[in-house]
């Protein structure tokens, strides 16, 4: 029998008393603040007692505080498009999650991808069901043991092709470092290394680190990530914080940041890229410098571009973890990139202009509809409007873009590597703003509850974007130009991929060709996953158990026919691109709005089947 502590009823004596050292009568007021005249005084201190009581007692508040709820919900829910709490889409709140070596929870923001595929699974089942943990990098003592270990520089035929792999396959992309420059380091290196200095040579590893990693086409030993022996050396120089940074700082915190998302230390390149974005600001890289201060064109354009990578390395790894970005557009006054009147020795230093604006378009549109869509403050509109305005951002982008950097459907799989990197960053915002309200359209599909027209119409725009994206991806890999260890190219794949496991769960013509989509786009993960990307290794765990759930929901009969009539993939994806063009942004953005305010109250979900690391 368990025993119960008797609570009092009564202090045993009041304030007055306590401090006189008299006796109490106990009363209110007591016998002595009576005699004394002072019964306002008479006052018993309140203590906050320990009672015991069962678990059965503890547990019973519990349900009956959850029959509440419940009923006080139903009592409010008069319109079939008003959703229920069960099956929310996103956290109102900050999500958190515990990690198993520190104290400190981990912030999981809802715009990333792996945030997203938790949701998909969380819709499909009633069973908690954690964010999976991130497990899949090198960690920070295995790097620190690398960075004392000895590593010989490469012999000069190596060097000179790992470092001419660096500027074609980053170069056509990013500007960080000159061509001419680093040509001309690398021979000194090769002379006499002991010449350089430290700055230099912490460069020139992080370069040698990248070149191995896009050199790397076999699979690797463990977890022997090519050129992570070099990034090591290099993350040497990043010990001591520089009081007067130079030129050569930036380059280095942003080849650092680049190869550190490779590793799938995504967190270390979002830290390294804004120290990149703050040591240029103290530069004044941000701004425009006198002629008469700087009169050589050359360096000019270095400066501008350097910093315009540094802008655009912030917003694209803070739009992929969700996180805030480390400058405000308001703030920045120096030139966008320009094509300078260079002599022979440095033309190749400055690739054409055009693509380095266009990304820095989309990097920026990309911190607005990060912040638009999946703001948890109270927002200024509704969902439908934040919606067609991060679609008039993007078809602004899209018709200010040159030409020579659009893509042509007949010819897409000659595709230039730049403007398929272009246009697989602008599917991928698209994909953003528009699959929650995939996710939704699912729940309330499983729910067998009524969908508005606008809301399917959003949902197919996502589907869409993603089945372009796949198939890029797809071409990449047969032809040859899809960059194994690079970050990007897997996490658009994994991106496309669970839209396509969605679209793969609902009705429709197009769910059969979606479903042997997705399967390609799983296969490419698992080989990816198999040569040894981290980041492969991370997507494919998460695919892995959604696709259980899509297989328990195929088993139990709660999964759509699949006697539906197959489409070839590559005809499908490209006929739908087709329509991407101005007519069908234009029907996107004239959709009535009132038919998406039901989902604006179903956005968020409940914290309680959160856990693991991120």
């Amino acid at each position: 029998m368990q025993k119960r502590s008797r609570p009092r009823t009564k202090p045993i004596a009041c304030r007055r008393c306590h401090a006189r050292k008299v006796k109490c009568s106990g009363e209110v007021p007591c016998e002595g603040c009576q005699r004394a005249g002072k019964p306002g005084e008479c006052v018993y201190p309140r203590k906050n007692r320990v009672v015991q009581v069962s678990q059965e007692y503890i547990e019973n508040l519990f349900a009956e505080n959850q029959r509440l709820r419940g009923s006080s919900q139903g009592d409010n829910d008069d319109s079939d498009e008003i959703a229920t709490v069960e099956g929310l889409v996103l956290s109102e709140t900050p999500w958190f999650v515990h990690t198993d070596t520190t104290h400190t929870p981990i912030l999981v923001a809802e715009a990333s991808d792996s945030a997203f595929a938790t949701r998909f699974r969380q819709v499909m089942s009633t069973a908690q069901h954690g964010h999976l943990p991130r497990v899949h990098f090198p960690s920070d003592e295995k790097l620190l043991d690398l960075s004392d270990a000895d590593c010989p520089w490469p012999s000069p035929a190596r060097a000179r092709f790992l470092v001419r792999s660096a500027i074609k396959c980053l170069g056509r992309c990013y500007h960080i470092i000159r061509r001419s420059a680093i040509l001309v380091e690398l021979d000194c290196a090769i002379q006499d290394s002991s010449s350089l200095g430290l700055l230099a040579k912490s460069r020139l590893w992080a370069v040698l680190a990248i070149g191995e990693m896009y050199a790397t086409k076999c699979a690797v030993l463990g977890d022997a990530f090519p050129g992570i022996h070099y990034f090591a050396k290099a993350m040497r120089v990043t010990r001591v914080v520089s009081e007067r940074p130079n030129l050569d700082t930036v380059e280095i915190l942003l080849l650092l940041s680049f190869y550190s998302l490779c590793l799938n230390r995504r967190h270390s390149a979002y830290s390294l890229a804004g120290s990149a974005v703050r040591t240029a600001v103290i530069m004044g890289l941000h701004l425009n410098v006198p002629e008469t201060q700087l009169s050589d064109p050359s360096e000019r354009e270095h400066r501008n571009r350097v910093w315009w990578t540094a802008y655009c390395f912030d917003r694209m790894w803070a739009a992929k973890l969700g996180y805030p970005a480390a400058s405000r557009d308001d703030e920045i006054e120096v030139d966008l990139p320009s094509n300078p009147i260079c002599d022979d020795s440095n033309a190749s230093d400055f690739p054409d202009r055009d693509y380095f604006v266009a990304r820095i378009g989309l990097s920026r549109l990309s911190g607005r509809i990060i912040h638009s869509i999946y703001t948890q403050r109270s927002p200024q509109s509704s969902l439908s409007l934040r919606v067609q305005e991060a679609f008039r951002y993007l078809r602004d982008w899209l018709e200010k873009l040159p030409p020579s950097l659009r893509i042509d459907p007949k010819h897409e799989t000659e595709l230039d590597p730049r403007a398929r990197s272009l246009h697989l960053l602008f599917n991928q915002l698209a994909i953003l703003a528009t699959r929650p309200i995939l996710l939704h359209v699912l729940r309330t599909h499983l729910e067998s509850g009524p969908v508005p027209s606008s809301a399917l119409s959003l949902s197919d725009t996502c589907i869409r974007y993603a089945r372009h994206s796949c198939q890029l991806l797809i071409d990449s890999w047969t032809n040859g130009s899809f960059m194994i260890f690079d970050f990007f190219y897997t996490q658009y794949l994994f991106a496309a991929a669970t839209v396509l496991g969605i679209s793969s769960m609902l009705e429709g013509k197009d769910q059969q060709s979606d479903k042997e989509q997705f399967d390609v786009a799983v296969y490419l993960l698992s080989q990816l996953r198999d040569i040894g990307s981290f980041a492969a290794a991370e997507f494919h765990s998460h695919i892995e158990a959604i696709e259980q759930l899509m297989h328990m929901r195929t088993v139990d009969g709660k999964s759509v026919s699949d006697n539906l009539p197959s489409t070839a993939i590559v005809d499908d994806a490209r006929d739908d691109f087709i329509t991407l063009c101005d007519p069908f942004l234009e029907g996107l953005l004239d959709q009535p709005i009132p038919d998406l305010e039901f989902i604006d109250a179903s956005m968020f979900l409940p914290d309680m089947y959160l856990g693991g690391d991120v």
